[in-house]
């Protein structure tokens, strides 16, 4: 059984591990702020411990990985090359009905130039539906600050579906092409700008599956079952300050971004132009006293002593007593603001493809990707987060979600809410998968395994 855990996780691992380095320096943290106390008060002492009860029994599989350096000798069958700067293995998603897939990912540094890589991904969907997606970028051209880089990808799927701010959902087939070249510049200390323009071509018909087709002028107004291309001009002031990409502790992440997005011709007009403001904040903030990321020196004693452990000894290492003074000095709390606003120039003639989203990581993680739509969305969220072992975290997460057609139409009845618990598998500098239990209401809950983080 244990084997069979590892074998998951290396599995996760193979389907989004990036080249990094490890940081094995520690840094000390004095905490001062009695407000940050106050706050973190019921989170150390009622709820952490709850959800490290909880979670006993993924404690055997994340112990055996944890000795076994399956992170590390995962990481080396999958790299290549005489620098090691090829990677390529196989993703696979289990996901309920047709959005299960296999495929594979290939990642090479330095392919063309010094400071440059690229990644390819197709997947092959269990309903034969498929896509394959590929990004370039080079950093330092000449030496300089200035980068570029090209995004693309096409899809072959048969069953896409689309939620208005009504709740009808629309089904069609999805033949689109996306091609999106863009360059930037970091300037002063953890700022940048950047300027993209994409090409995209939308191609929509009918579904090939028994759903009903629903028409209409709202219909035939927002672009459902149309082939149509949309060239989204957009310019990005971006910041970032965090000392981890994937374990971060302190600093945050900040974007900006405007976008002016001309639609060709559909439904005999050209109205269809629209614009959209979009905006980002992660805050970290580390609560304890310590630094959040285990130094290999204690990963190694700790992981001797964790050998030949039987069930019941690891429970009781891990006990929430026996742990509070090593690891509730460890916990960081994120919070997570986003908000997304299209206005269309001719109202009701915007495309479907231009509306704002809700749910997923934007920011409600017990719904799916879009399960709301609407021109305006805003969310938080919330996650206190802390280390049961150096490439594993522990967390919770409270988040909610608003939508509505612009601010002065926003009310407390479209206010969503999702919530929950669980486990992520990381690197400093590169990131695993996660798994989460999350809850909204009283009925929903949503079972999330995934090699996406929580807040790209």
């Amino acid at each position: 059984m244990k084997k069979f855990f590892a074998l998951i996780f290396l599995l996760a691992f193979c389907a989004s591990a990036q080249e990094a380095a490890e940081d094995s320096s520690i840094v000390k943290i004095e905490h001062k702020s009695l407000l940050l106390n106050a706050v973190s008060w019921p989170f150390v002492h009622i709820v952490q411990p709850t959800v490290e009860l909880l979670m006993y029994p993924i404690i055997p599989p994340l112990l055996y990985m944890s000795r076994e350096n399956l992170i590390e000798r995962g990481k080396e069958l999958i790299t290549f090359g005489e620098k090691r700067q090829i990677m390529f293995y196989p993703i696979i998603n289990a996901k309920v009905g047709s959005q299960a897939s296999i495929g594979f990912a290939y990642w090479h540094s330095d392919t063309f130039f010094d400071d440059d890589r690229i990644f390819f991904s197709p997947h092959l969907y269990v309903n034969a539906d498929w896509d394959v997606a590929m990004r370039y970028r080079k950093n330092k051209i000449y030496g300089s600050d200035f980068y570029w880089g090209l995004n693309a990808s096409y899809r072959e799927d048969g069953d896409n579906g689309f939620r208005d701010m009504s709740g009808t959902e629309y089904f069609f087939t999805d033949s689109s092409v996306y091609f999106n070249p863009y360059g930037g510049l970091k300037f002063a200390e953890n700022w940048g700008l950047e300027l993209g323009i994409s090409f995209n071509f939308y191609r929509f018909d009918y579904p090939n599956l028994d759903e009903n087709i629903i028409e209409g002028d709202s219909v035939s107004n927002r672009g459902f079952y149309k082939n149509y291309e949309a060239y989204p001009l957009t310019f990005s002031l971006l910041h970032n300050s965090l000392d981890m990409p994937y374990a971060a502790t302190r600093g945050r992440r900040f974007s900006l971004s405007y976008t002016y997005t001309p639609v060709s011709m559909y439904n005999d007009t050209k109205d269809h132009n629209y614009h959209v403001v979009e905006s980002r904040l992660v805050n970290y903030n580390l609560l304890g006293g310590r630094s959040y990321a285990m130094t290999v020196a204690e990963s190694n004693a700790n992981r001797e002593r964790l050998k030949n452990l039987t069930f019941a000894e690891a429970v009781e290492i891990l006990n929430p007593i026996n742990v509070r003074e090593e690891i509730l000095d460890r916990r960081v709390l994120i919070t997570q603001l986003r908000m997304r606003y299209m206005l269309e120039e001719n109202e009701g003639k915007a495309p479907f493809t231009a509306m704002s989203k809700l749910g997923g990581n934007f920011p409600l993680r017990a719904y799916e990707d879009g399960h709301f739509t609407a021109p305006l969305v805003l969310g938080v969220s919330n996650e206190y987060r802390w280390p049961i072992d150096r490439y594993a975290d522990a967390l919770i997460f409270n988040e909610y979600g608003l939508y509505g057609k612009d601010f002065s139409r926003l009310h407390l009845s479209s206010l969503k809410n999702s919530y929950g618990i669980g486990f992520r598998i990381r690197t400093p500098h590169f990131f695993i998968t996660r798994f989460a239990l999350a809850f909204h209401g009283r009925h929903g809950v949503t079972l999330i395994l995934t090699t996406r983080p929580e807040f790209d």
